[in-house]
């Protein structure tokens, strides 16, 4: 049975609802309907073999989102922000600049190139491809997450494909390397606005 993500975030907050099709067509998105803006958001995910991540929002102060990641032993930190409707990202493992996380307005097949993403983990450029605006994910939790975008990014030869999938008022939701899901959700809490704010 296909299941709401509201199902998921039962025990946690859910998120303020926003229609998943925008006002600029039913055949786009937008990157504002992935970015989440409150302090103390937290996303936890599970990989194969136990292994598992986890995304925070630290703070969020004059619309600016302060995040930290980690992986195993690995950890990463920068900022997120939206700025001419574009999501974009400062983090020293990505680039020393800002990013594009995702462009401002994303139909099927928008394309853009930046640093590798965290997940993909590599010093070089990396193509993005929109793939999807209506993909499903599964996740570990059994919930069936709708109306995702889907992202394709890849080396610039095509090789080494990476899948992120997000979904609106909650942001990422999974990513799909080569061979199998690097990870998928299991826990979406949406903080708390802050007076900064």
């Amino acid at each position: 049975m296909v299941l709401s993500l509201v199902v998921l975030l039962t025990m946690t907050q859910a998120p303020t609802s926003r229609p998943v099709h925008t006002a600029t067509s039913e055949a786009s998105r937008l990157a504002a309907e992935y970015f989440v803006q409150k302090a103390g958001a937290t996303w936890n995910y599970a990989g194969p073999r136990g292994a598992k991540a986890h995304y925070t929002i630290t703070s969020f102060v004059e619309w600016r989102a302060a995040f930290t990641f980690t992986a195993g032993k690995r950890s990463v930190s920068g900022h997120w922000r939206i700025k001419e409707g574009a999501w974009l990202e400062r983090s020293g493992a990505r680039s020393e600049s800002e990013v594009v996380l995702l462009p401002a307005t994303m139909t099927r097949g928008t394309s853009w190139s930046a640093p590798a993403s965290i997940e993909r983990g590599k010093s070089v450029a990396s193509q993005y491809e929109v793939l999807a605006l209506d993909a499903q994910v599964e996740l570990p939790t059994g919930v069936t997450v709708d109306h995702c975008l889907a992202v394709l990014e890849s080396a610039r030869d095509g090789s080494d494909p990476h899948t992120h999938y997000y979904a609106p008022n909650v942001g990422k939701v999974a990513v799909r390397g080569p061979d199998d899901w690097l990870f998928r959700l299991t826990d979406f809490r949406s903080g708390q606005r802050s007076h900064a704010e």
